[in-house]
């Protein structure tokens, strides 16, 4: 009789196509949409007889929501800072509208003041700089109620550049509630996570703007 030799049994090692969860990389990540399809799955293949539980459809339906929010603030969050100001650089050129009282001077030019009269009356701008020092007085007139007005003031040229604040004020000296800031984008910047438009001498926050228009 013929013997069989006796074969001696090694560790099997693992395949080299075998990849880990560790090895997977990351665009094998799940999307929203893959969530979504691999619900929609579920649903066309379930058994008839033994439905899915409408409870756990429901928390299948917050999970796939949540997932959306996720991707999204992540989004938001990893872009980079040179995306967020060439994204903002759009704005340059492009005439803004923010709440505010005050107008900035740059080479003798100053930005302007968009404001409604509440009573027909007239009124007056009064100017103060950084100091609270009145610096100009300028008359504009009887008004009518309602009418939208814009102030652009003409600062002489001893005046500085650097940042005014306008009060327009009616015959009793009361300022008039509800004034605009406008102006042309001339140059964008970051300061920490939030975007600044400068106006000219006149920086505001991109976050304020209410409007933007061709100039």
């Amino acid at each position: 009789m013929i013997g069989i030799p006796a074969t001696t049994s090694s560790p099997s090692t693992p395949s080299s196509s075998t990849n880990t969860s560790s090895d997977l990389p990351a665009t094998n990540a799940l999307t929203s949409t893959d969530f979504l399809q691999i619900l929609v799955a579920e649903f066309q293949n379930q058994d008839p007889t033994t439905p899915v539980d409408p409870t756990q459809f429901a928390s299948q339906l917050v999970e796939f929501s949540n997932l959306g929010q996720l991707e999204s603030i992540d989004t938001a969050v990893t872009q980079s800072p040179s995306t967020v100001l060439q994204s903002a650089s759009s704005l340059i050129g492009r005439e803004v509208v923010a709440a505010g009282s005050s107008v900035g001077v740059k080479s003798s030019k100053a930005t302007s003041i968009v404001y409604a009269p509440a009573t027909t009356d007239s009124y007056q701008a009064l100017v103060y700089d950084s100091g609270g020092n009145q610096v100009d007085d300028v008359s504009l007139g009887q008004l009518q109620a309602g009418s939208v007005q814009t102030f652009t003031w003409q600062p002489s040229s001893s005046i500085s550049d650097g940042a005014y604040t306008v009060n327009i004020v009616n015959s009793q000296n009361t300022p008039i509630q509800g004034t605009l800031e406008q102006g042309v984008v001339q140059n964008v910047s970051l300061s920490g996570s939030a975007v600044q438009l400068d106006l000219g001498n006149l920086v505001l926050s991109q976050s304020a703007v209410q409007e933007v228009a061709q100039p």
